[in-house]
């Protein structure tokens, strides 16, 4: 376990510094416990071609079956392969979407509530709105929900996780998230052990908030416990995961190299060395072997603003945040200069990356990316410099002002830019003008990560002189409770996952590939801070690091 060094006894140790105690790093050497061999990677190779060519041939099969064949999706999906038929399971949505036999399906269907669920699930899931018509038949006279359904649970958890991607309007999604929540709950305590599992899980994250690396390990899991499933199907999950998992590895070694030779850690040492945490925090983005530059970009960038952000929050003096963030505006090299060494280097370190990103999307012809890429950062600092500002000012803003500030001037930004700069032509110069353009779907998950990340590290804040938060500013403007002030904030939370499952939906302005970019680091959001802050406190990360990263899946 790395020794904590204390950055008090660094450089001027007489300036008064607002430094935080944080948990120090909990991997001692990764380019050892995430090691691979040159044959391990040849492993799988062949196999998983012969396995892919049988899974194909199924779903072909199943496309003379509506049903099956959207339930053969929904298992693709969970265990993590469905990207290797992204071509095909589009094409066949969207012509049994636009079909008539869908739309009569959808309001005289003959199916049960586990098969409602899952339908209505996959549709919105890529982006198809179904309507909620599919569940009206579950409903008594009374207009709710039948009470017998509530002993159905495997139906009850189809409906939870339907209920996850309701829209604003549909008031019968709000009700089927109460009727199952309750239920559900209940149900854990009775059924099979395996499904008990997966109930718990699905109510501490659901499929759709989830980070889909991580739902994908606990799928094959409980998958392979269930009496039904298809063997070619649990051994494809199992061994693209597996080799899946080898290239992970060595894009880990390839951001801890980049990391230690820099020297970050030494270099400052009052920041958190959060190297295993960015890399998930990229997996979080996308999981897929074609997005390996973007993996390692977007953990780069989480590492850098992670550092920015202990920079302005438990570091620099406001005489300093002033120059630092004056230097990274001019994106002036010389600006920087006078500055203490560690915020100096740090300067450098940061127009070196995204020099060499401009560089390298100009060669790739896509002219002024590079620029947009840059902006991001660059507004990130900004906000943090206006917060700097609040706390020594003693100034409390207003809930619109902190707001806007969390919005418009966040690390949620650049992080999701940097995650553009990773795929490739799809995002191209007018990717990037939109995203600064801030679309509601962008918005609403700036508003999801800004708030929920206020919420799970309030108390940890509180602890030393900190600028006013999200719950702060609320309390202050309203003159409420703590208590009332969270509730206040996560129901604006609620109601920002609505606008963005709506965003989802189809038609699009841009690629739903950009789309999915913007939902699954809001999805590393709700996972990283929904309870505790996991991010700053890696112990929390530890079983799901060595579960993804580490240990490979028995077959």
């Amino acid at each position: 376990m790395e020794k904590f060094t204390n950055p008090a006894t660094l450089e001027s140790a007489d300036v008064l510094r607002p430094l935080a105690d944080f948990p120090v790093n909990i991997w001692e050497d990764p380019l050892a416990s995430f090691a691979i061999s040159e044959t391990e990677s040849h492993t799988y190779d062949e196999r998983l071609k012969a396995l892919k060519e049988e899974v194909k041939e199924s779903f072909v099969a199943s496309k003379a079956n509506m049903i099956e064949n959207i339930k053969l999706i929904d298992a693709l999906s969970r265990l993590g392969i469905s990207y290797h038929f992204e071509q095909d399971i589009q094409e066949q949505l969207e012509k049994v979407f636009l079909s008539d036999h869908l739309n009569e399906m959808t309001r005289t269907g003959k199916f049960d509530l586990s098969t409602a669920g899952v339908l209505f699930q996959v549709f919105r899931q890529f982006g198809y709105k179904v309507s909620t018509q599919v569940f009206d038949k579950f409903k008594n006279e009374d207009g709710k929900f039948d009470e017998r359904l509530g002993e159905d649970a495997r139906g009850m958890l189809s409906l939870y996780e339907a209920s996850q991607w309701s829209t604003r309007g549909e008031d019968i999604l709000d009700e089927a998230l109460s009727f199952s929540t309750t239920r559900l709950e209940t149900l854990s305590r009775q059924c099979a052990p395996h499904l008990a599992v997966r109930i718990e899980n699905a109510l501490k994250h659901s499929f759709h908030k989830g980070i889909t690396r991580l739902e994908t390990r606990r799928y094959i899991t409980y998958y392979e416990e269930e009496p039904s499933h298809d063997k070619v199907l649990l051994e494809f999950a199992k061994v693209d995961f597996n080799s899946v998992q080898l290239l992970h590895r060595q894009e880990i070694g390839h951001v801890y190299r980049w990391y230690k030779e820099l020297q970050l850690d030494v270099k400052l040492p009052y920041a958190r060395d959060r190297v295993i945490e960015s890399y998930l925090w990229a997996l979080g983005a996308y999981f897929e072997p074609q997005y390996s530059r973007g993996r390692i970009i977007v953990a780069i960038t989480i590492i850098l603003l992670t550092l920015l952000d202990d920079t302005y929050d438990a570091y620099g003096t406001p005489g300093e945040l002033d120059q630092f963030t004056d230097a990274l505006e001019r994106w002036d090299r010389t600006a920087a200069e006078g500055l203490p060494d560690s915020m100096k280097y740090l300067h450098h370190v940061i127009l070196d990356f995204y020099d060499k990103i401009e560089e390298e999307m100009d060669k790739e012809t896509r002219l002024g990316c590079g620029f947009h890429a840059k902006k991001s950062f660059i507004l990130t600092a900004k906000g943090y410099h206006k917060e700097a500002k609040w706390l020594r000012e003693d100034y409390v803003a207003t809930f619109k002002e902190y707001k806007e500030n969390g919005i418009f001037l966040c690390a949620y930004y650049a992080a999701i830019t940097s995650s553009f700069v990773g795929t490739g032509d799809v995002a191209k110069l007018d990717a990037f003008e939109w995203l600064s353009s801030y679309p509601k779907v962008f918005v609403a998950s700036l508003i999801i990560s800004r708030f929920m990340d206020d919420i799970s590290t309030y108390e940890f804040e509180h602890k030393r002189k900190h600028v006013g938060t999200a719950i702060d500013c609320y309390m202050k403007e309203y003159g409420v409770a703590k208590g009332k002030a969270i509730e206040e904030i996560q129901n604006i939370i609620m109601d920002s996952w609505k606008e963005l499952n709506q965003e989802l939906m189809r038609p699009h302005l841009f690629p739903f590939p950009l789309l999915m970019r913007i939902l699954n680091l809001t999805r590393v959001i709700d996972v990283f801070y929904k309870y505790q802050d996991l991010f700053t406190n890696p112990e929390l990360l530890r079983d799901d690091v060595v579960s993804l990263f580490i240990e490979e899946i028995p077959i």
